[in-house]
């Protein structure tokens, strides 16, 4: 599954959340920076808003998306498993999405609780799994046939609220709340929507790094025709329109 930061599940992420005003908000894998400056638009100056991802290309996009609309956002590179902040540096951090491609969840908790206030609180986001998601159940099987594993399990999993707050409860928080939410989510260009999902969820997989480029075409080409016909069940008026089953863990020291 992409790393998904579309506009609903950012703004119902950021209402749970509620951000006051002068509150110092982390955002933790902000990938293009949706969520920050989602936060940044609707706390104006009175707050200060920080967004850290690993990846630096992301980073670029979000800065330069930030500086078109004038927003004031610091931009770090980090791991959320070492989180490049002193303790206790934030009121409020926010999280969506970026846990289920952490590999060391335990550890990035941990830093979640390190870097926020004891009376700050923590929000986490994340998908339900696979049993909830038919399409990605497809794509995990093809993908499995084709490859011989699939990371799409990995993703999906930890959707149990008892080990999510297990969880919590290790790294510190002493206080766990976990709601469940649905949306309908639509994307653009369906062509676009199938290449980006097998190629995020194949390039973990050992055996597809080792391919050249021509050999990983050519299995990317075979997984899209096996999901043809799972596509087109998805597709309204040329956009994939598919339900997401989701939860936000608040978790307070």
């Amino acid at each position: 599954m992409q790393r998904h930061q579309n506009n609903p599940c950012a703004t119902i992420l950021i209402e749970a959340a509620n951000p006051k005003p002068s509150e110092r908000v982390l955002n933790v894998g902000c990938g293009t920076g949706i969520g920050a400056r989602g936060i940044a638009s609707r706390l104006g100056a009175t707050g200060a808003v920080t967004g850290v991802d690993l990846s630096s290309n992301m980073l670029a996009v979000a800065r330069a998306a930030a500086a078109r609309k004038g927003l004031t956002i610091e931009w770090r590179e980090g791991n959320a498993e070492q989180l490049p902040f002193h303790d206790a540096a934030f009121d409020l951090v926010l999280c969506q999405f970026a846990l289920m491609f952490v590999a060391a969840k335990a550890a990035a908790l941990s830093e979640m609780r390190r870097v926020v206030t004891e009376s700050g609180r923590v929000f986490n986001q994340r998908v339900a799994g696979l049993d909830r998601h038919p399409f990605y159940q497809t794509l995990h099987n093809v993908i499995q046939q084709r490859l011989g594993m699939s990371a799409l399990q990995e993703t999906f999993a930890l959707d149990n609220t008892d080990d999510l707050r297990g969880l919590a409860l290790a790294a510190g928080f002493r206080r766990v709340d976990i709601k469940p939410f649905s949306l309908t989510a639509r994307f653009p260009n369906p062509d676009d929507f199938i290449a980006g999902e097998i190629e995020v969820d194949t390039a973990a997989i050992p055996s597809m790094q080792h391919l050249d480029s021509k050999s990983r075409q050519a299995i990317v080409k075979a997984i899209t025709g096996d999901m043809q016909s799972p596509l087109k069940e998805l597709i309204s008026d040329n956009h994939v329109v598919t339900p997401f089953h989701e939860l936000i863990i608040r978790a307070r020291p």
